[in-house]
């Protein structure tokens, strides 16, 4: 007997009656689930469980949903902020000005050994010595009590950073520091540990945690860094210190292949991890060794971003603690400018030498015409040789020509850019080897005499215009000469016969050595241009191998 239309809607209704039923079951089970597990991944296999037991399997995605509403509704509702009522205008606290905020998740991002530890370890000691900055940024306030999960770390490394910094007692733990987890005597983010520290937070309100590291930390939970929830147990661990305005510094490990960037996209695992933190902060290599080669140059670029105003710093670890080399992205910039140089070929390299050159010497610009007439180019050849070299950040217009000079019709006129000169970088902070602060040294070595100097004496500066080398990707490369060698760890060079290019913050021995041979440039054969048809309109043109060494610029 066919079913009639009633029939039909009525089978319907009792259907979607049996599936809201079921629903509601799952729903009841999950509010279950959150009372009595605390763990969030076995309360999603619990409820997927539970849901297979009474006919009706849900996927991972939708226990997940079914669990936090669960929790939500336990939580509660928070009163929110209606129109009229005045809202806090209480300003972001920094613990460490523009790098690490107080009563907040900062999470520090770094390849290995480059240095976390040291830096956190650093920045307690001198806050602990009562010191105002720390690395030529403000400290504030008085250093709180400090409880550092060292789970990556064996207890003697951590001595060593201790010591350097002033934080033993003899044998023991001293100044601010509470209480240490290391490698030997881990504490994990499992239940146990995450309710261990909030009950520190709440004896300390205050205090500062430092996690080294996110990954030794939860490595024994089993969860996958490419999940979503791998954020999970620190974003447990920020909210059950919070109530207690604790200060959350956790490290992190980058990916195998970052260069540059920012925190965010360097973190390893999942992007939820850095995007449940207030503030990340990135360290990395100034310059970055070649595939296979040693890193030489220890110098570190510190970047910060997130929910208040970051900050970049240029730092080197020495025997002696951390010590400071000015700002962070002029250092960054000189770099960018140094390799857009090099790697200039033909023609354009020809053009930006004679730019750079001209702004040296009579501290000019240069205007489309006049680049023609001396390379002997049409009007549309110089403008594309001067639009890529824009383009690569080596030279800016300036401004033009008025209009009477050519007749009527302005023309652009063009400067190298250039960064501050090693004086203004010095005015803005930079120092020499100085460490941040002064406390006692025990048991460590002083810094290594220069190799270069007879008997490993005092360090001699090289006359202005000394031909030397530098190292490139693990090559020592020439056609440079000095420029200013006051200090041996922040050399100025300049390239020979471009007094306006110029590489600072090099290291004498590390990362320049006198010339051993000639100090001319030696072009490989795919580098050297074919003939022109028509005569160079430079009259004094001739091979860079025949050009007089000057040591007077």
């Amino acid at each position: 007997m066919a079913s009639t239309p009633d029939d039909s809607d009525q089978l319907a209704t009792t259907a979607l009656g049996d599936h809201q039923l079921l629903l509601n079951r799952i729903a009841a089970h999950a509010e279950r689930i959150v009372s009595t597990e605390k763990d969030s991944d076995r309360r999603v296999h619990l409820l997927r469980l539970y849901a297979e037991e009474i006919g009706c399997p849900v996927s991972e995605k939708a226990a997940s949903g079914f669990i936090a509403r669960a929790a939500g509704r336990r939580v509660g509702i928070g009163t929110p902020i209606l129109p009229g009522q005045a809202m806090s205008r209480r300003p972001m606290p920094w613990a460490w000005d523009g790098v690490i905020l107080a009563n907040r998740f900062n999470l520090l991002v770094a390849p290995p050994k480059v240095g976390k530890s040291a830096l956190t370890v650093g920045l307690i000691g001198a806050w602990h010595s009562g010191e105002s900055s720390y690395l030529g940024r403000p400290i504030y306030g008085v250093c709180p009590p400090v409880f550092i999960v060292g789970t990556d770390q064996p207890e003697c490394d951590w001595i060593t950073l201790f010591e350097r910094e002033g934080l033993m007692d003899g044998d023991a733990l001293g100044g601010p520091i509470q209480a240490l987890w290391h490698s030997g005597e881990p504490l994990y983010l499992n239940d146990e540990g995450i309710t261990a520290l909030a009950e520190l937070a709440a004896e300390h309100p205050g205090a500062l945690f430092l996690l080294d590291s996110y990954h030794a930390c939860v490595s024994p939970l089993g969860i996958d860094e490419a999940t979503s929830a791998f954020d999970g147990p620190a974003r447990e661990l920020a909210t059950a210190l919070a109530p207690y305005d604790a200060t959350l510094v956790m490290i992190h490990h980058t990916n195998k292949s970052v260069s540059g960037g920012n925190a965010t996209s360097a973190s390893r695992g999942s992007n939820a991890l850095p995007a449940a933190a207030s503030l990340t902060i990135l360290m990395n290599w100034l310059k970055q060794p070649a595939e296979g080669q040693t890193q030489t140059d220890l110098r570190v670029v510190v970047k910060s971003q997130g929910r208040a105003r970051g900050t970049t710093l240029l730092i080197e670890l020495t025997d002696d603690g951390w010590v400071a080399h000015g700002d962070g992205d002029t250092a960054l910039q000189a770099e960018a400018l140094a390799d857009a140089a090099d790697d200039l070929q033909g023609r354009q390299a020809d053009v930006f030498d004679y730019i750079a050159e001209r702004w040296v010497n009579v501290a000019a610009p240069v205007s489309v015409t006049e680049v023609g007439s001396e390379f002997n180019l049409n009007g549309a050849k110089v403008r594309r040789h001067l639009s890529a070299l824009v383009r690569k950040g080596l030279i800016q217009k300036v401004g033009q020509t008025p209009s009477t000079v050519l007749g009527g019709r302005p023309a652009d006129l063009y400067a190298p850019v250039t960064t501050p000169s090693p004086e203004k970088v010095g005015e803005t902070g930079e120092t020499d080897l100085t460490p941040s602060r002064v406390h006692e040294k025990r048991g460590l070595a002083p810094l290594a005499p220069l190799a270069h100097l007879p008997g490993g004496g005092g360090f001699s500066p090289p006359p202005v215009g000394t031909p030397v080398e530098r190292l490139i990707d693990g090559a020592w490369h020439n056609g440079w000469v000095v420029h200013d060698a006051s200090n041996p760890h922040a050399v100025t060079i300049a390239k020979l016969g471009q007094s306006a290019y110029r590489i600072r913050n090099l290291r004498w021995d590390v990362d320049l050595r006198p010339c051993e041979g000639s100090p001319f440039v030696n072009p490989k054969p795919e580098e050297v241009e074919a003939p022109s048809l028509q005569p160079s309109a430079r009259s004094d043109a001739q091979p860079e191998t025949q050009q007089p060494f000057d040591t007077d610029w």
